[in-house]
């Protein structure tokens, strides 16, 4: 990486942000009232997390804030479902809302498929609240309400050739244009999930049409030897446990008929650690 970032930066880091015409493409629905805040889910695990030594696959990559791994790129985060942005990258989100930056948000798929044998919470429901729960997350991590785009797709697979990938990719290739983004941070392509790997290849060909940077968030089912940091998110961390509490349909037990968690304890243990993991993507 040059200077503080191997990215390519455009401009003044002091530029003001793209925005005046991409309201009219991209308006956020109004907000939804939220309830109050739930204790956040999995705390024993949480609170455990915030002091066990990096994973060894983790600790052999070197350390960094923010700055040196980003520079001043304006951020995209791509994630694939409610919930991805705040266990994968809350806190890249909190950190860069801290240092005034703040990050677009795009998630892909509207989640109103996790509860298939919930007949209390059909799809259409599932999904409204779903995205009810992501709104409340982004605002806890410190992200205005216009920063965030439920993209809506319907909670299927995820194409990786053919039409809709074309369609999904220039959607958000449209977005990063719109939103004045040069660095796109999506999930990395992990062994055995289709579902992230095909998020992958849409970040990787949007980035590649754009001339735009690219770096993929991982947790430890990634090969050895990948290359990139470990993001120390110590200042990020509280607002990352509260952005996980506000997905209560995927914690269990809001969804009484259908009750058993969707946020696996291993994901969550990754999740609260004091540091989140950035590396180059494969090609």
């Amino acid at each position: 990486m040059g200077g503080s970032s191997g990215l390519r930066a455009r401009g003044d880091p002091a530029r003001p942000l793209r925005q005046g015409h991409a309201g009219a493409l991209f308006r956020p629905p109004p907000v939804l009232a939220t309830p109050s805040p739930a204790a956040y889910p999995a705390g024993d695990i949480a609170r455990r997390s915030t002091t066990l030594a990096p994973l060894p696959i983790d600790a052999a990559l070197p350390e960094a804030g923010l700055d040196a791994i980003t520079g001043d790129e304006n951020i995209l985060v791509l994630a694939l479902q409610p919930g991805d942005e705040s266990l994968d990258c809350g806190g890249l989100i909190a950190l860069s809302c801290r240092r005034g930056r703040q990050p677009f948000v795009m998630v892909l798929h509207d989640g109103s498929g996790s509860h298939p044998g919930s007949a209390a919470w059909p799809p259409d429901r599932l999904a409204a609240e779903r995205e009810r729960e992501t709104r409340e997350a982004v605002r806890r991590l410190g992200l205005r309400p216009e920063r965030l785009l439920m993209a809506g797709l319907f909670d299927g697979p995820t194409p990786e050739a053919g039409p809709v990938f074309e369609a999904v990719v220039n959607a958000v290739s449209l977005v990063t244009w719109a939103r004045d983004c040069n660095l796109v941070v999506a999930p990395w392509p992990a062994e055995g999930d289709p579902a992230r790997r095909a998020a992958h290849r849409i970040a990787a060909e949007v980035a590649r049409r754009n001339g735009l940077g690219h770096l993929s968030c991982a947790g430890a089912d990634r090969p050895e030897g990948a290359e990139g940091w470990r993001l120390g998110i110590a200042a990020g961390l509280e607002a990352k446990r509260a952005a996980v509490a506000a997905h209560a349909s995927q914690a269990g037990g809001l969804v009484a008929d259908d009750p058993a968690p969707r946020f696996a304890p291993a994901r969550l243990e990754a999740a609260f650690r004091p540091h989140e993991v950035l590396l180059r993507p494969p090609p």
